[in-house]
C-alpha cells in the first residue's frame, strides 16, 4: 500500500509541474473536476435514463 501511495504521490508532483500549477490550482483542479464528474453522472442517471 506504501509503494501505491508514493506513487501516487509523485505522479500528482509531475503533472503540477508540467501544467505549472501551485497547490492552491491543484486544489481548484481537482474541486471542478469533481465537480464536473457528479454534473456527468446526474445527467446520465436521472435525465437520461429517468431512474
Amino acid at each position: 500500500m506504501k509503494d501505491l501511495i508514493q506513487a501516487h504521490k509523485k505522479l500528482i508532483k509531475t503533472a503540477k509541474e508540467q501544467m505549472g500549477f501551485s497547490d492552491y490550482g491543484m486544489y481548484w483542479l481537482a474541486f471542478l473536476e469533481g465537480g464536473l464528474t457528479i454534473w456527468l453522472l446526474d445527467r446520465i442517471f436521472f435525465h437520461w435514463l429517468k431512474f
